[in-house]
């Protein structure tokens, strides 16, 4: 199992040729980033803000959602500790497949509740806000970790030069509530494999930013095809 960070809150999650992209930010209102153009089999939006809902980034292929090998399930939660009454409320995403759980924490704003944390402790994968003024501050995105005991945590939605808002703290804030430095890997790549039982780490991902485009016959081919399909079922 793959995870690619695609900047921002965004990623695409890929297991057995299929994939998952969760979250893709429009780049006009999150600073720093390039335009967002990336192909999957199939979207996942946690909120309807604009640095996790830019469908229009996203170019799906068509395949159908039943040969996906991901169970996913959902928790609705608040997005600021005013328990909703401010930003709303988004989704965190489990997903579960051959015996590995992940979790993508979206915009998370308050503490999870005894039954909240049941559902994903221990998940060998949580990506989660390094720390926000409009989600969880560094210090209690930590906390969250440490309730949850995910083998690997996968910072996100964080200032980093002149990328991210100015009201994003930094993955050095994050990570330094951590009393174990080296805890901390820092990979040269966008990418992680995913394997049961890894080691305990912060995985901190290098944003190489991705424009992909659908060639022009393949995308008239499945065009084709689908008018035929839906031809044949009338």
């Amino acid at each position: 199992m793959e995870i690619q960070w695609l900047g921002h809150a965004c990623f695409r999650i890929t297991h057995n040729n299929y994939s998952i992209v969760v979250d893709p930010y429009n780049s006009d209102y999150v600073n720093g980033y390039p335009k967002l153009s990336v192909m999957a089999d199939q979207l996942l939006i946690s909120h309807e803000h604009y640095g996790h809902n830019y469908r229009e980034g996203v170019i799906l292929s068509g395949k159908p959602e039943s040969e996906s090998p991901f169970e996913i399930e959902t928790m609705k939660v608040p997005h600021e500790f005013k328990m909703g009454n401010w930003r709303g409320y988004c989704l965190i995403h489990i997903l579960k497949a051959d015996g590995m759980k992940l979790v993508h924490m979206s915009d998370l704003g308050t503490q999870l509740s005894g039954g909240e944390i049941s559902k994903i402790f221990g998940a060998d994968v949580m990506m989660i806000c390094a720390g926000s003024a409009t989600a969880l501050p560094a210090q209690e995105a930590k906390r969250v970790t440490d309730e949850c005991m995910p083998s690997v945590i996968i910072p996100m939605h964080y200032r980093d030069g002149n990328r991210g808002g100015h009201r994003l703290e930094t993955v050095e804030d994050f990570a330094g509530y951590f009393e174990s430095p080296e805890l901390v890997h820092r990979y040269d790549s966008d990418t992680i494999e995913i394997v049961p039982g890894m080691e305990p780490q912060i995985a901190v991902l290098k944003f190489k930013g991705v424009y992909e485009t659908v060639n022009k016959t393949e995308s008239d081919h499945k065009t084709r095809k689908g008018l035929l399909a839906r031809l044949i079922r009338r």
